[in-house]
């Protein structure tokens, strides 16, 4: 099979992938924003907008997910160490509960080591401004809804996607069956609570701020508002702010308005992907000027 026919069957998989594993699961927090939002309800262009982003940036990321595969499996090859060798089946063998403990090790495993690397990974991408200006795609949704947690620039989705499955698989030596089944599991998991920590949907949970990135959380992180700048960047465990100072909990009530100010942001999933280079360049030019 020829490189092309290779990145067409990844595309269309992507594509079928994307349906399945985000449009689907909105359904239902679609249908809470619109019954008990955060002020305005959404509009189906919010929705429409986010999802079209989404698809374009799974079909460009396609290449770029082959060459990290193929460059791990480069780089295995010539390490002055080997990789820790992990295995969930010794877990399935205690008596009883070992079937349901090992599937609770393939969501939690992943979903420490994911948000460990993408909290550093998160708050790098608004220290640095380089990476800034591809992030901020993600932060300019104005009317920040369930479909955002898909609205990413394509090279931040690398960034915060293909480097750490390729850093973590020069460390971890895990066979691909059980890689296959962790992903599947903690994606399970990872993917309807992304979308309902993005959600606008009017709701407090006291209780799981301190356990879980809750809407009211991550809603301080998308806030328009100075005060609330370079806080809760974690992804599923707020335990990474705690430990690192960035921890903001939300007041009682507190929904901030959310977005970069000066409009809805691009309004094409063209100007959404290319827009940021752009900008790079007028930076630079302007930087150069005298």
């Amino acid at each position: 099979m020829s490189v092309g026919e290779l990145l067409l069957r990844k595309m269309l998989r992507m594509s079928g992938g994307t349906l399945i594993w985000t449009v689907l699961p909105l359904v239902p927090f679609v249908v809470a924003e619109q019954l008990r939002p955060v002020g305005a309800r959404p509009a189906w262009r919010d929705y429409l907008s986010n999802l079209t982003i989404s698809l374009s940036t799974s079909v460009l990321m396609v290449p770029f997910g082959l060459a990290a595969g193929l460059l791990a499996q480069q780089l295995r090859a010539h390490l002055p160490w080997a990789p820790f060798e992990l295995s969930f089946d010794t877990i399935a063998r205690v008596p009883v509960a070992g079937p349901a403990l090992q599937v609770l090790a393939m969501v939690a495993v992943p979903l420490f080591l994911h948000d460990l690397w993408f909290y550093w990974a998160h708050r790098l991408s608004h220290a640095v401004p380089f990476l800034w200006e591809f992030h901020k795609l993600h932060h300019s949704d104005a009317h920040m809804n369930c479909s955002t947690f898909a609205r990413d620039q394509f090279i931040q989705a690398i960034w915060t996607a293909f480097f750490p499955i390729l850093t973590l698989g020069l460390l971890v030596d895990l066979d691909l069956r059980q890689a296959g089944r962790a992903a599947l599991y903690s994606n399970m998991f990872f993917v309807p609570w992304s979308m309902f920590c993005h959600s606008a949907i009017r709701v407090s949970l006291p209780g799981l701020d301190r356990l879980l990135v809750t809407p009211q959380v991550h809603r301080l992180h998308h806030s328009a508002e100075p005060a609330h700048q370079n806080t809760n960047f974690a992804d599923v465990l707020p335990l990474f702010d705690r430990l690192f100072g960035t921890y903001r909990a939300p007041r009682p009530g507190e929904f901030p308005a959310t977005g970069l100010g000066g409009g809805p942001g691009p309004g094409t999933a063209w100007v959404a992907q290319w827009g940021a280079f752009g900008d790079l360049i007028r930076r630079r030019r302007r930087r150069c000027t005298p």
